[in-house]
């Protein structure tokens, strides 16, 4: 087997049945295409190619390319880059525009980029319909919290996504067996993220915006969150009154809020 390297935050997921159950939340149309990044050895690759996937794969480890390429020929596009960098829309590979579109994104990916890779992928077209991603189990439990665990990451997921946890996953199922354990989260992205809110008069709020919001509100977390919001632009009597107009009480701290009495605050706050 090829040897992980810590540089690269490398960990191989060897268990085929964590591999299946990933494959299953993929709900993979034949012929699709799949965005994987950080093929690695391949072994999730030869899973999505098995459903029947177009799968592009990009790898950050230049040394992976040529036995990837000599692995799966013509089955699978494999790009040597950083997908935090990587630009779609210059690449030759995809001429004239962008990556083909829709697309789902499956990934193993080292856990050093998670936040990375979600920002860009949920905010930044073209959008995946679905994710299905490996990731740190705390931070699965970040991505599907509920009040009064909520975090920035849980706004900004619930924001642009339905979001679930698919499967935890032990230090086992990978070699070399990492530190922590993982999860296995699905992501299936909102056509309209001024999205289906029960509130249709809120769909001319930016969901930059509210994540702007959440960030201030977010700064100090045992702080209330008047006082974190305070501003030039709103004193603290103004946010309570806000914050009792949602049923909520004016002691209230960023993580008890759900994301929707997120988009709503911010919608009171920036039109006043």
């Amino acid at each position: 087997m090829i040897r992980a390297k810590k540089s690269f935050g490398q960990n191989w997921l060897v268990d085929e049945t964590v591999v299946a159950k990933i494959i299953e939340a993929a709900e993979i149309v034949p012929g699709e295409t799949v965005l994987e990044i950080g093929p690695g050895t391949g072994v999730l690759t030869q899973a999505l190619v098995d459903a029947g996937a177009h799968v592009i794969a990009v790898e950050a480890d230049k040394s992976l390319i040529a036995p990837l390429r000599e692995t799966f020929g013509e089955f699978v596009e494999v790009i040597h880059a950083d997908i935090l960098s990587f630009d779609f829309s210059t690449s030759a590979t995809f001429p004239p525009s962008h990556l083909p579109t829709p697309y789902k994104l499956v990934a193993n990916i080292p856990y050093n980029i998670t936040s990375d890779v979600l920002r860009r992928f949920l905010t930044t077209d073209p959008k995946p319909s679905r994710i299905i991603l490996m990731v740190q189990r705390e931070v699965a439990d970040r991505i599907v919290a509920v009040p009064p665990d909520m975090s920035l990451l849980s706004v900004m997921c619930q924001l642009y996504a339905q979001c679930r946890r698919v499967t935890k996953v032990p230090a086992g199922a990978f070699r070399p067996i990492p530190k922590v354990d993982s999860a296995v989260v699905q992501l299936d992205l909102q056509t309209d993220v001024a999205h289906a809110r029960a509130d249709r008069s809120l769909h001319e709020v930016n969901p930059e915006d509210v994540i702007a919001m959440a960030k201030r509100g977010f700064a100090s977390r045992r702080k209330q969150l008047h006082g974190n919001l305070k501003s030039l632009t709103h004193d603290s009597e103004q946010i309570k009154q806000a914050l009792e107009s949602l049923g909520l009480p004016s002691s209230a701290r960023a993580q008890e809020l759900t994301v929707e009495k997120w988009v709503k605050l911010t919608h009171i706050l920036n039109k006043n």
